[in-house]
Formats: structure tokens, sequence, C-alpha cells
């Protein structure tokens, strides 16, 4: 049903299916904040494989988190990465890229 009503707007308002996604789509840092299994996420640290957008930064600087830890930083240059920095340089929020110890990590089910 719900794919059906998708396709429904997406020829309607002639939207492409990136368009639609960038519409719809709720990107995991905000899901997270606003799914936590707890009352408040203030002062706490969140990790994150990408570095955040600025709507995600938005999100996570009014829940209260003091500290991000990112993996990659591929959309450096972008102007919502800028953006992103200085709202977390202005409201106190830690950032720190994560350098992990090995490249890879090997799960032997096998065994």
């Amino acid at each position: 049903m719900l794919i059906v009503f998708l396709i429904s707007i997406c020829a309607y308002y002639k939207l492409t299916p990136l368009l639609l996604s960038i519409i719809t789509v709720v990107h995991a840092e905000v899901n997270a904040i606003l799914n936590k299994c707890s009352s408040s996420v203030r002062g706490a640290t969140i990790y994150v494989a990408l570095f955040p957008c600025n709507e995600c930064s938005k999100v996570i600087i009014q829940s209260g988190i003091r500290e991000v830890v990112y993996l990659n930083d591929f959309y450096h240059d972008t102007d919502a990465c800028k953006a992103s920095r200085i709202m977390f340089k202005m409201a106190g929020v830690k950032l720190r890229q994560y350098k992990p110890e090995r490249e890879e990590i090997l799960i032997d089910f096998e065994s």
C-alpha cells in the first residue's frame, strides 16, 4: 500500500526517486535520537559512520549530545559539513574521528 502511494506521489509531482528519498528519508543520527530507549541523551556521545550533515547536527545539538565520534569524513568540503562544524563549535560539541587499530574484523561462525 505504501509503495503504491509513493509511486503515485512520484508520478503526480514528477519526482525522481532521488528527490523522493531526499524529502522522505530520516538520517540514522536523527532516527537514533528519536527512537532512544532512555528519557534523555543529554551529555551522551553519539557514534556515527559519516560526519553528520547540517540537519542532523541541529538535532544532535538540540538533544544535548556533547560528543560526536565519526569514522569517515568523505564530505568534509561540502557546505553541509562546513555548517555542521560551525554549529558544533558554537554549541561546544566535541568532535573526534575514530581511527580503528585494525582494517578488518573476521568473525568465524564455523569454530
